[in-house]
């Protein structure tokens, strides 16, 4: 595994600082509350919907699935992160 060099351990910091907050940003991220109103709209008259309407709540549902998925991956990179860079990690 390479040693960072010393000149360029400030890029390193930077880089990891901003991927940080990236994953921060991801881990702390909630529906809008329209679009969780809309699902649970939606999700309450499932048997009388359109066909435009089920294909709505369809895509609403994997768009929530996924964005659920991301959080508990950037929530997972960012505990792997704090075992190394603690500092940066709960400062960020």
């Amino acid at each position: 595994m390479p040693i960072i060099d010393a000149i360029e351990l400030p890029k390193f910091e930077s880089a990891l600082g901003r991927s940080i907050k990236a994953l921060h940003r991801l881990a702390g991220y909630e529906l809008e509350p329209e679009i969780q109103y809309r699902m649970q709209d939606l999700g309450e008259r499932k048997e009388f919907l359109s066909e435009a309407e089920h294909a709505e709540l369809m895509s609403l549902i994997k768009f929530s699935e996924q964005r659920t998925i991301e959080r508990l991956e950037a929530e997972l990179a960012l505990k792997g992160l704090s075992e190394f860079v603690p500092e940066l990690v709960e400062s960020s």
